[in-house]
């Protein structure tokens, strides 16, 4: 199983790494490991090989130091981001001097139980010292942290008491199992061997019986570690008929803390600072339905040559008291056992209501952010129907609507003119008018929809003009191009992605072509729309032109994409010179269509325009039948259009 710590070590890399190497940084490390996320959560367990890994991807990163440099750079940092939390008190009462704090690491582990509950702490333990320095051994279940011990060891020692040590590893004894390491902390070690000298009055001496009512939770060994007596609170939760006077310590209960084998030199050595943490091998006595859990202090009798576990249950909840068999009045009143538990039932509460709580907002944010995204699709969509995408991109992404202004060379020009329409609204109510004109345009929509074409506009004469031919552009043709660069609108990780739309132009047509099938479309279209007045289709002229144009976005208010040129006038002119019910063609247009011959077409001669000239001018009257590009009936020949799939067969 990997080895798993908690997420306050891996934020605090992180802000180290941000403060002392900067954000882009750190962005490129989340980049090279693929994390999920470019924070962590505190109170997490993540596994602790992806401290290394950050470690080696700082290294290749930077191009300097080592792993082991950004391990030893970490432990400092820690240090740093620990303070900066406000908890240098806990850190500061740890002792008056170094070497105070040195012989207090141990507790100060302990003392986080409550606050890391699946904490695997570290051993550290002085076992020799002098007035250079002291020994100091590591234990960890976890391999490779010996330089990160190092770094925040020596950012404690100057933090807090001022002091620069020297660390070196003198023995290294660790195991498949555990980190074992022996280091020298060189320092100038002013308290050692200095004494108080103090007078202590004489009291008389206390019985064995008032010893242990005293202390009812305690465990009294001689040299071998055999119990010689124990306090009744703790004999009371085993059963009456489990001997327990005389065996030896390590049958009646487990060590979990040291990590060392039961032994008195170990222990003798040991229980000077060490919290000594222990549970019971033997079963607890009937109505108990788990274990005990003693945490305290190795004491040596020195007159009587014996150890005494000075020690008290470890009781997180009302459970663990139950799990034991104990009650409140076997608890110490002079120790704040009772007062922890007591206060950790009301805090359990309401933590399980702030949770519950915070269960009720988490739905109610993903169902509001799930019509958050389905209301931005809808404005989406909305936007891309008034512009083509790719200017509807430049806005997403910060454009000026005035800043929109681009060339195109080649675009083809469609325009609808219903000649009878405007005849027939004055002769019908204004709501009438709108509903009919909302007929024919979503008809013509409709069918537009099919192609690769953008609708530039629709006038209350029902003249409709589409244009093919708008390219995307990744740059503007502005006077202002640093603006030009396209990104999305919006960059959420959550969101999933969105569905590619299917391609418009799956069999890559010239723009021309596109017109020349979707004019055909919607004359056939306009043979099924009915005028209210007559009861006949409305007379409709369809004509386009191909050529160059200029595009842009006109006002910053109800913004409009608009096109510019001589060949929208082309078009316009080539239409109202058209006839009814028949599609007519430029001689541009045509040099286009004729490349292929997909389409039929029938030359029409010499056309005079208003302010123009005399132009050639073409109808289009239907598809060619030799065209490989038409869809064939399989139960008929015949010819239907690739978009949408209708006849073209006049």
């Amino acid at each position: 199983m990997p080895k798993m710590f908690y997420g306050i070590i891996l934020e605090s890399a992180r802000d180290g790494v941000i403060l002392f190497h900067g954000e882009n940084v750190w962005k490129r490390v989340v980049h090279e490991l693929r994390l999920p996320s470019d924070t962590f959560q505190l109170f997490a367990r993540y596994d602790a090989k992806l401290l290394f890994d950050i470690c080696e991807c700082m290294a290749h990163v930077l191009h300097e130091g080592t792993a082991e440099t950004y391990l030893e750079f970490f432990g400092e940092d820690f240090v740093r981001y620990f303070v900066n939390f406000g908890f240098d008190k806990i850190l500061r009462v740890a002792g008056r001097t170094l070497r105070d704090f040195l012989f207090a690491i141990d507790q100060l582990h302990d003392s986080n139980r409550f606050t890391f509950p699946q904490m695997d702490q570290p051993l550290f333990h002085v076992t020799e010292e002098s007035q250079s320095g002291a020994t100091l051994i590591y234990k960890s279940i976890r391999h490779g942290f010996a330089r990160y011990a190092i770094g925040g060891l020596t950012a404690a020692a100057k933090t807090l008491f001022q002091e620069h040590i020297k660390m070196d590893i003198m023995h290294d004894w660790s195991t498949k199992e555990y980190a074992h390491i022996a280091f020298w902390v060189e320092f100038k070690n002013e308290g050692f061997q200095q004494r108080r000298i103090t007078h202590f009055p004489t009291l008389p001496d206390l019985n064995g019986s008032t010893f242990f009512r005293v202390f009812p939770f305690s465990i009294l060994m001689d040299s071998t570690l055999r119990i010689h007596c124990m306090g009744e609170k703790i004999l009371s939760i085993f059963p009456e008929e489990t001997p327990l006077i005389g065996r030896p310590l390590d049958q009646v209960f487990r060590l979990i803390r040291p990590d060392i084998h039961v032994e008195w030199d170990k222990i003798l050595s040991y229980g000077r600072h060490i919290v000594f943490l222990m549970d019971n091998r033997l079963p607890l006595r009937v109505g108990s339905t788990g274990k005990i859990r003693l945490k305290g202090q190795m004491k040596y009798i020195q007159n009587k040559n014996m150890l005494w576990f000075l020690c008290h249950p470890v009781l997180g909840s009302a459970d663990d008291m139950i799990s034991a068999g104990l009650h409140l009045t076997d608890l110490n009143l002079f120790d704040s056992t009772s007062d922890l538990l007591i206060t950790g039932i009301h805090q359990e509460r309401a933590i399980e209501l702030a949770i519950a709580k915070q269960h009720i907002f988490s739905v109610k944010l993903r169902e509001s952010k799930g019509k958050l995204i389905e209301w931005r699709k809808k404005s989406e969509r909305l936007l891309y129907s008034i512009l083509p995408k790719h200017i509807a991109l430049l806005l997403q992404s910060g454009v000026q609507p005035n800043f929109v202004c681009e060339s195109h060379p080649l675009v083809t020009v469609l325009f609808a003119y219903m000649i009878d329409f405007k005849a027939l609204s004055l002769q019908l109510t204004p709501a009438d008018t709108i509903h009919y004109l909302n007929e024919i345009i979503n008809k013509f929509d409709k069918i537009e929809d099919n192609y690769d074409v953008f609708k530039v506009e629709t006038k209350a004469d029902a003249s409709y003009m589409i244009v093919a031919g708008l390219s995307d552009r990744l740059h503007l043709n502005s006077t202002k191009p640093e603006s030009s660069s396209i990104s999305s609108a919006t960059d959420d990780n959550d969101e999933p992605e969105e569905e590619v739309a299917p391609s418009k132009n799956p069999l890559g047509l010239h723009q021309t072509e596109i017109i020349a099938y979707l004019a055909l479309d919607l004359l056939d279209a306009s043979a099924h729309i009915m005028n209210p007045i007559t009861q006949k289709p409305f007379k409709v002229k369809f004509g386009f032109h191909s050529g160059t144009a200029v595009g842009g976005i006109v006002g910053k208010k109800n913004i409009q994409y608009c096109l510019f040129g001589d060949t929208v006038n082309m078009a316009s002119r080539i239409t109202t010179t058209g006839e009814v019910d028949r599609i007519h063609v430029s001689h541009a247009a045509y040099n286009y269509l004729a490349v292929d011959n997909r389409f039929n077409i029938e030359y029409r001669g010499e056309i005079e325009m208003k302010g123009k000239g005399s132009h050639p001018a073409y109808w289009l009257t239907g598809v060619a039948k030799r065209s490989s590009l038409n869809v064939i009936n399989k139960s008929a020949t015949e010819l239907r259009c690739p978009f949408t799939g209708k006849s073209t067969i006049d």
